[in-house]
């Protein structure tokens, strides 16, 4: 594998080939292996913006130190750019690319003309190749029902060409008045293909002009005194009036339109998508996307619309949350692919955010049920490396100061499939304890403060350190402290030489290192756990530094936290005047009792001289 510099100078030979032209890269592995595939209006500039690896997102930077060659490929346009990388993703299905987990298909409903007298059928696949396909229909029951009512109103057959050649009577279809068995004359071919019209133009949405036609044809029937064919007819209006039952949502103007939310954790993705079809909710549909961290939620929208919508036929209207940034190439591009105009637009009218809001709700509920058993493997693979049956909870430690100042530490908490932010845990540390930048009391502190407190009643299985063998021996020892801690295992996750994300190396408490692989699944999860602890160290870090919490020599008096401290700067307005101030002076706080006044000014004269 390549160290950084030379990744970095590979990077900039391709941008300095490829030039300012749109275009596709692709990034290869040292197995010669495409791990990613990417587009570009102007290659070049794309290509560069990797070779900022600091500023790189964790995910992206993992993926630059796995590259052992890049190859660009220029085009013509840049819609020609996006069939190229949708085409590629799809049959590569590269590790670091955006990918549907699952390449659903949905039903159709197909009227098919081939025959003189064409049938009705659902039918699932990638696209209908028949012109007189409607739908897709998520919601199977939803198609069912729309079979039923065009079966009734229509009386259209179901039963393939071969049965109709033989058959020498009517089917049950035609008894139960679902058939108007053509396949024994009991109907002119001429009426047939009229009610095949009409059940078209039903399935396109012309329900009030369907309806206005058989309304006619009836009361002219009733008029001829023909009330057997008038009966019929109101039989068909009111099976078309069961289409718009109350199961289904309906909304004139809704003729062919998608709406697509998104929900993201800090690791997983999911999309939910409600279809439209001639003004009715014909059902939704909620999806996962992988590898989706480090791009921004235009990035993955953008990618699923050009995924999903190679196995479901587009609607001619697409609506999402917000502005996509390459909506128009978007458009053109499923223009392309599909012969179908579609319109990119957000939800701007109340009912649209109604629908959007419900197809967030179902995104949310799917993101949910997949983070309860998304990491089953990764724990089941843990519990075998360091000994467990079972895994309920992981502790995540790590410490953020800069030179001992405004040092804290963070506890990040993971149970139930997921990290319980309500559960993060942060200890401010004193400057004293800190010791100019002293990470192991650092550490030694947080962890004594954490099973020292009553108020976390809670033992982990298991406690992940930031850091190596040093890190690791100290927690070793404050596990010592406390019996109850017997049961529970200590690893650290420490970063090798290169210290390159994604190469990190795990130490046990039997000192016995292990590297896992840039590639392994479970090597990603810890570092996820381990980047969450540090996120919230380093944010608890910057909100100490910008004045969240006050730092100064009062974090050193014993027993006196947060909030006393606030209470005392509040009335003297600095520690400075603390520190010459009576003990009635400070029993004046409000919030301070006279025994905590007598600690605060003993601790002061002990500390005159100093």
């Amino acid at each position: 594998m390549k160290k950084l510099k030379g990744i970095i100078e590979t990077i900039k030979t391709a941008a300095r080939r490829a030039g300012s032209r749109p275009g596709i890269y692709k990034m290869i592995n040292a197995e010669e292996k495409v791990i990613y595939v990417g587009k570009a209006k102007h290659l070049k500039n794309r290509l560069l913006s990797y070779t900022n690896f600091n500023q790189l997102a964790n995910r992206t930077k993992m993926m630059i130190s796995n590259i052992e060659d890049v190859e660009v490929t220029v085009v013509n346009s840049e819609i020609e750019s996006f069939l190229l990388e949708s085409n590629l993703i799809k049959e590569l299905k590269p590790f670091y690319n955006i990918l549907l987990k699952d390449d659903k298909t949905f039903p159709y409903l197909v009227i098919d003309d081939v025959h003189e007298f064409p049938r009705i059928f659902k039918y699932r696949t990638l696209k209908p190749k028949n012109k007189n396909f409607f739908g897709p229909y998520p919601a199977i029951s939803a198609l069912n029902e729309t079979v039923k009512v065009i079966q009734k109103a229509f009386l259209l057959r179901n039963c393939t060409d071969n049965q109709f050649v033989h058959r020498t009577r009517p089917c049950l279809q035609y008894f139960i008045k679902r058939c108007s068995a053509p396949c024994v004359n009991k109907i002119s071919k001429d009426t047939y293909t009229q009610n095949v019209n009409l059940a078209k133009e039903l399935l396109t949405g012309k329900d009030k002009i369907v309806r206005k036609m058989l309304t006619d044809k009836m009361r002219s029937a009733a008029k001829d005194m023909n009330f057997e064919q008038a009966a019929v007819i109101r039989d068909r209006i009111k099976a078309i009036t069961e289409i718009q039952s109350k199961q289904y949502i309906q909304i004139e103007d809704l003729f062919s339109i998608d709406f697509i939310a998104i929900v993201r954790n800090f690791e997983n993705t999911a999309i939910s998508i409600t279809f439209f079809r001639t003004g009715k909710n014909v059902g939704s549909e909620s999806l996962l996307l992988e590898n989706t961290i480090g791009f921004e939620d235009s990035e993955v929208v953008e990618s699923f619309i050009l995924q999903f919508y190679k196995s479901v036929t587009p609607p001619t209207t697409i609506i999402i949350e917000f502005e996509l940034k390459n909506a128009k190439p978007v458009s053109e591009f499923m223009q392309l692919s599909y012969g179908v105009n579609v319109k990119i637009e957000v939800a701007k009218r109340e009912v649209y955010r109604r629908i959007i809001d419900s197809c967030r709700f179902n995104a949310k509920m799917k993101l949910e049920k997949e983070n309860a058993n998304h990491y089953e493997k990764q724990i089941a693979e843990l519990c075998r490396l360091i000994g467990l049956k079972t895994i309920d909870r992981i502790e995540i430690y790590d410490n953020s100061h800069i030179h001992g100042t405004n040092a804290c530490g963070a506890m990040v908490v993971f149970e139930y499939g997921k990290i319980q932010k309500s559960k993060t845990r942060k200890f401010t540390i004193s400057e004293k304890t800190a010791n100019g930048g002293d990470d192991i009391e650092m550490m030694r502190f947080s962890l004594e403060k954490r099973f020292k407190s009553s108020r976390i009643p809670e033992i982990p299985n298991l406690l992940i350190i930031d850091g190596g063998k040093t890190q690791l021996s100290i927690a070793l020892k404050v596990k010592n402290q406390f019996k109850f801690l017997d049961n529970v295992k200590i690893i650290g996750i420490a970063k090798q030489n290169d210290r390159r994300m994604g190469d990190e190396k795990i130490v046990f408490e039997s000192g016995e290192e292990m590297v896992l692989g840039n590639n392994s699944e479970l090597l990603s999860f810890l570092i996820t756990l381990r980047n969450e602890a540090h996120r919230a160290a380093i944010t608890f870090h910057r909100k100490k530094r910008q004045g969240g919490i006050t730092k100064s020599v009062l974090d050193d008096i014993p027993n006196i936290g947060t909030i006393r401290k606030k209470l005392l700067l509040e009335h003297f307005g600095a520690a400075e005047i603390i520190k010459s101030a009576s003990m009635e002076d400070i029993k004046m706080v409000k919030g301070i009792s006279e025994r905590m006044a007598a600690s605060i000014f003993e601790f002061f004269i002990e500390r005159k001289d100093e």
